[in-house]
């Protein structure tokens, strides 16, 4: 019975012993939960992008203002007594992708101010940028490089104190300069930069645990691409383009981190505009996009060393008054046009359906074109007349089924017989190959567009456009869409157009030619033109 006794009490005072060291396992979880050095853990998780303007046109003076309202605005700048050059500025529209950061409006000199909203894009992989960190008296604290595309972007700080994160980045792979004056923000700048710079700046109080820091990187200084086009109605092509520049602009820019301002380089220089090389038959090229480092302006000037188009050139040709806002990208388009005024103009209405006939035993397939039967692969011309024409002869197609040839004062723009034709279709039944495509190396009825028989133009926006320099130079421009832009086309396989003899001070005989091949169709007008002054257009 002893025994029994002592077993139990032993039991108790075990049992005892678990209770209170229950108790004493919980007291000392509470005081972990309080530990200052668990309160300090705070981890900062960057989450990185940049924000760019939409893309807009740039607003150029000009002697004459042919329109304006709050979408667009059109400028034109005379370089001689028949050629212009205009400046189209269309406004972009804020959307719901970002944040306005600046409302468009015209102001009482009528030019239009810049618009854009922010969209967020990424880094490229291998991208280097740097956060540096103050405390809430503006002492340096630490810095932090990071890479895009790598690992995840983390560092530590204390929980519950506030703090000033920098950050910034050149898009360069291989380094991000060093800061200046690094221990104060209020002194702090990265100083001298040449190149691209993105900055963000933000204020943020920890918590315990994981915080988010959303870092949006901003450009700080301008991009310009600018596109030199001719009008499609002017012939010939830009055969020179050189000493471009863009001016006043600085050298070099420094960063302030206090107030993210920016210092510019007392001195003045230019900034060149470096387009890629020049090949045949050229009509529009577009610049590689041009880091602008500049203050806000409305009076930067574009000038052009020289350009020569279709034939004529012309030297330092000045773009006056470009409005140039920090930060934004731009497109500068410059259309160049000769005034004309048509001396003829001719309309040609062939549309014929698919017919057969029967001689004898023989059923023959074309078409019949004035009560005269035309079989296929057969050809049908119509002539025009162009006296006087010194600028060439343009003939607008807004209907076309679908090979043509064009003799021009005895010389064909293509081949050396009327049987050669430039071919829209490939036709295995007939032989015909199409040999024509446009010069992006699309063709029609391939890559989403249509076969060109499927669609029409219009008067103003026609399908088909052949153009006779007062050269002789042959182009063909054609549209992808129903009444669309006009893109340049050229022979498949390295094959050019002729150059023919135009008699600018006499008459010009044009025959058009057109194969039969089913149905057959070529609807449109041809005019001979001559140059006229700007003044009176």
């Amino acid at each position: 019975m002893k025994r029994k006794k002592t077993s139990n009490f032993s039991r108790i005072i075990f049992i005892t012993l678990i209770i209170a060291s229950g108790f004493y396992v919980q007291s000392c979880s509470k005081s972990v939960s309080t530990n200052a050095a668990d309160v300090d853990a705070a981890e900062v998780s960057v989450n990185i992008s940049v924000g760019e303007p939409d893309e807009e046109r740039v607003v150029v003076a000009s002697t004459k203002r042919e329109s304006v309202s709050s979408e667009e605005q059109v400028s034109e700048v005379s370089l001689a007594d028949n050629l212009t050059m205009g400046v189209t500025l269309t406004r972009t529209e804020e959307t719901s992708a970002g944040t306005a950061i600046q409302s468009a409006a015209v102001n009482t000199n009528n030019q239009l101010k810049a618009t854009a909203t922010i969209t967020n894009k990424t880094l490229h992989n291998g991208v280097k940028y740097r956060i540096v960190v103050y405390d809430a008296a503006g002492n340096y604290v630490q810095t932090n490089d990071f890479t895009y595309g790598s690992a995840s972007a983390r560092f530590s700080l204390n929980a519950g104190q506030d703090y000033t994160f920098v950050g910034y980045s050149t898009n360069s792979t291989s380094a991000v300069p060093a800061v200046s004056n690094i221990s104060k923000l209020s002194t702090a700048q990265l100083k001298d930069i040449s190149g691209t710079l993105m900055f963000f700046k933000k204020s943020l109080k920890l918590v315990y645990g994981n915080n988010n820091l959303d870092l949006v990187l901003q450009h700080q200084f301008s991009q310009i691409t600018t596109t030199v086009k001719m009008d499609d109605a002017m012939t010939g092509a830009i055969t020179t383009l050189t000493g471009m520049s863009i001016s006043p602009s600085k050298s070099t820019a420094s960063l302030n981190f206090s107030d993210g301002s920016l210092t510019y380089a007392t001195a003045n220089t230019s900034t060149g505009i470096v387009f890629p090389a020049l090949t045949g038959g050229l009509r529009s090229i577009t610049s590689s996009p041009t880091l602008l480092i500049s203050p806000n302006t409305s009076t930067a000037a574009l000038t052009i060393g020289s350009i020569t188009l279709d034939g004529e050139t012309k030297s330092n040709i000045p773009v006056p008054n470009i409005k140039i806002v920090p930060g934004y990208r731009y497109n500068l388009v410059l259309n160049f046009k000769t005034c004309t005024q048509n001396v003829t103009s001719d309309v040609l209405n062939w549309n014929y359906e698919r017919t057969s006939w029967t001689v004898g035993r023989t059923t023959y397939y074309g078409i019949t074109k004035d009560g005269v039967n035309y079989k296929n692969n057969e050809v049908i011309t119509n002539t025009f007349n162009a006296p006087m024409a010194n600028y060439g002869f343009q003939f607008d197609i807004t209907e076309f089924d679908n090979a043509f040839n064009m003799q021009v004062n005895g010389q064909y723009i293509f081949g050396s017989i009327t049987n050669d034709q430039v071919q829209f279709q490939t036709n295995t039944s007939l032989g015909t190959v199409r040999n024509i495509e446009f010069v992006d190396g699309t063709e029609y009825s391939t890559n989403g567009i249509p076969e060109v028989f499927d669609m029409k133009g219009t008067a103003a926006a026609p399908l088909l456009r052949i153009v006779i320099s007062r050269n002789g130079e042959v182009s063909l421009l054609g549209s992808k869409t129903n009444g669309g832009e006009l893109v340049a086309l050229r022979l498949k396989a390295g094959t050019k157009f002729n150059t023919v003899n135009w008699n600018t001070t006499g008459n010009n005989t044009v025959i058009i030619s057109q194969k039969v091949d089913g149905k057959t169709v070529i609807i449109g007008t041809g005019n001979g033109r001559k140059m006229i002054s700007c003044k009176t257009n």
